[in-house]
């Protein structure tokens, strides 16, 4: 069993990278560039248009797909911020710093903050205001009203027109600012792997070679190499060997996510970062609209969820990350998502809007008709919601714990959806710095290599499992405008 975080060290105690992996300075080169990004989603695109911004001449951006948008296209286009004028706007108390003991505070009572190098994720708390300010000058829109998601406060900024429909909206618009600035962009362009000044562990990265219709070729890279290709979550042999656990569990995420830059990364040395919890977890909707994925505020709001016995697992309140992790560990398939009219009635305009809108909520007139209609055992139930109306009387939740959003389950209609859990994305990945430098097994960095977005360990887990208020497109922003920067002033 692996530690919540655990360091993977690919080269030899000696300092030398495998000779398999290394080239040298005499390599033939077939193009050069300024700085070379790999990804074309959120944190690639964000950090070619930084880099061209920053003075580099020739930024060369590679898609290994034959589109653009990678896992950000996917997304639920939630920008995840504390502090925002919108917020202003809208009557909402944030700042960084609420913002910043929000993520501590829950991360640590959840037992998920992650202690070390705490700056590289405070850096998008830091960040995340004024970059989303610069998505905007790039063309980018945001709706005006933010709204709830984890955390106690309402911090998610989505993309207009809103929940998942604005996610190719932003890659549209983060596109047309790239052509606009000069960057040049191929797609059906696959990283094979990074090319090194020398075979010494943390020798500079110079270039990488890339296949493009079956023939590769050595691109050499002056500024630096920035690697955004995302996780690996449909990468099964990667998903099997860090996490043996979720094997043989479906993905939501891009087909394209499969660990193309960690493998180049670790291959000449760099560090890898394993969590125990290592993948963010979604649900897919099984009704009219099945392929469509959950939103994020749905346990945000008073609602239980059971298993086909009727039986609660866990404290619903956690987030929807926790309960489909839960899901995985005891072999549910499914699970029930259930609430009354009281929150319906609370929650229909708010954080549970995207759910009505997928048209996958059944309605029933009681309990027992519920529990008919969705296959699950009746008496288990009756007696699941009876013990916690009787536990939310006192005050306290006797089986898990749970203290936030306990409200009686005994007003109809009543509701429910039948969800399945997915691998969505994966935390595992590269250990950077706050420069995005991407560290070698000593923890150094590697000069002329970076990464952002999904590629990277740990942000997204403590962002989202901690409930830390950003979200994954926040650091793939904040971290692909910073790496796309010091790469075109190194």
């Amino acid at each position: 069993m692996l530690k919540r975080r655990t360091f993977l060290t690919v080269a030899s105690m000696t300092g030398l990278m495998p000779a398999a992996f290394a080239k040298n300075a005499d390599t033939q080169w077939n193009k050069t560039v300024d700085v070379l990004v790999f990804g074309g989603g959120m944190a690639g695109l964000t950090a070619a248009i930084s880099a061209k911004q920053n003075g580099a001449k020739n930024v060369l951006l590679l898609e290994k797909a034959a589109y653009l948008g990678g896992h950000s296209v996917m997304s639920g286009a939630g920008y995840y911020i504390g502090g925002t004028d919108k917020q202003k706007n809208a009557g909402i108390d944030d700042s960084l710093e609420i913002n910043w003991k929000d993520a501590v505070d829950r991360g640590v009572a959840a037992n998920r903050f992650i202690k070390r190098d705490t700056a590289v994720a405070r850096t998008v708390y830091e960040n995340g205001v004024e970059t989303m300010g610069w998505l905007e000058s790039l063309g980018v829109k945001f709706t005006d009203q933010p709204v709830q998601g984890i955390g106690n406060r309402k911090r998610v900024h989505y993309v207009a027109p809103g929940y998942k429909r604005g996610s190719p909206e932003l890659i549209k618009a983060l596109n047309q600012a790239a052509l606009k600035a000069g960057v040049v962009i191929q797609t059906n362009s696959k990283l094979v792997s990074l090319i090194t000044e020398s075979k010494e562990l943390g020798a500079p990265v110079i270039g990488a070679v890339v296949e493009e219709k079956g023939k590769t070729f050595n691109i050499r890279a002056t500024g630096g190499v920035i690697l955004a290709t995302g996780g690996f979550a449909n990468g099964p042999e990667m998903v099997k060997r860090y996490h043996p656990y979720l094997e043989g569990v479906p993905s939501l995420g891009s087909k394209m996510n499969v660990g193309d830059g960690i493998r180049a990364a670790t291959d000449i040395g760099a560090q890898m970062i394993v969590e125990t919890n290592g993948f963010g977890m979604n649900m897919l909707f099984v009704g009219t609209h099945k392929g469509q994925s959950m939103g994020l505020p749905l346990t945000e709001a008073p609602i239980i969820v059971v298993n086909k016995e009727g039986q609660r697992f866990q404290d619903e309140s956690r987030g929807y990350l926790a309960c489909t992790h839960k899901m995985v560990e005891k072999g549910y398939k499914v699970g029930y998502w259930i609430f009354d009219a009281k929150t319906f009635e609370k929650y229909r305009n708010g954080c549970l809007k995207p759910l009505f809108e997928t048209e996958v909520v059944h309605e029933y007139p009681t309990l027992e008709t519920l529990a008919k209609g969705e296959k699950i055992n009746v008496d288990g139930l009756l007696q699941t919601v009876k013990d916690y109306n009787e536990d939310v009387a006192k005050g306290k939740d006797r089986h898990f714990g749970r203290t936030k959003l306990l409200q009686t389950l005994d007003k109809g209609p009543f509701c429910a959806f039948e969800a399945e859990p997915r691998i969505y994305t994966s935390y595992s990945g590269l250990e950077i710095n706050t420069k995005g430098q991407v560290l070698d097994t000593r923890s150094k960095p590697i000069p002329g290599l970076y990464a952002a977005g999904d590629v990277c360990g740990h942000l997204g887990y403590q962002a989202n499992l901690g409930g830390g208020g950003i979200s994954s497109l926040s650091c793939a922003a904040v971290y692909g405008r910073i790496t796309g920067k010091e790469a075109a002033v190194r």
